[in-house]
């Protein structure tokens, strides 16, 4: 038997992972975009109402990924549709990992980042007028998601 080499490994796993992905418009294009920089089980992993998707979205534009207006639609579609958020649980912001941040509030990583050292520095977080003081992070995102905080 020959063994497989990483060039064929790679497109392997992701048939598989296209396998697994719910059947629609849009999936395709979904794994042709969200492929382009990571595996999609990490894509799909979050699960966001359509805002959040769209902030994901525009958040991997950012970072390089190349896709068409229409593209990114279809995405968000398919992302909306498959990958919907149900009763979004409650993040505590003194224990979640830095995804966990990212996602439920829409930071970004420096953001994510400064919420870590501060709390490092100045101990755990009790309420969400704590989080008015740190630096270089936009309170009004987490006023935005206060119903999804928790301490």
């Amino acid at each position: 038997m020959f063994p497989l080499r990483p060039f064929v490994v790679l497109p392997l796993l992701s048939i598989a992972a296209f396998a697994q992905l719910p059947d629609g418009p849009g999936k395709e294009v979904t794994v042709k975009v969200c492929s382009q920089c990571h595996e999609i089980e990490r894509a799909v992993a979050l699960k966001q109402d359509r805002d959040g998707w769209q902030v994901t979205i525009n958040k991997m534009s950012v970072l390089g990924m190349q896709a068409k207006p229409e593209e990114i639609r279809q995405v968000i579609d398919y992302l909306s549709a498959n990958f919907a958020a149900g009763a979004l649980p409650k993040v505590n912001v003194n224990t979640a990992d830095a995804i966990d941040l990212e996602s439920a509030f829409s930071l970004t990583r420096s953001e994510t980042a400064a919420l870590a050292a501060y709390r490092a520095k100045h101990g755990k977080f009790k309420s969400l007028d704590d989080l008015k003081n740190i630096p270089g992070v936009s309170f009004a995102k987490f006023e935005a998601h206060k119903d999804r905080l928790a301490f």
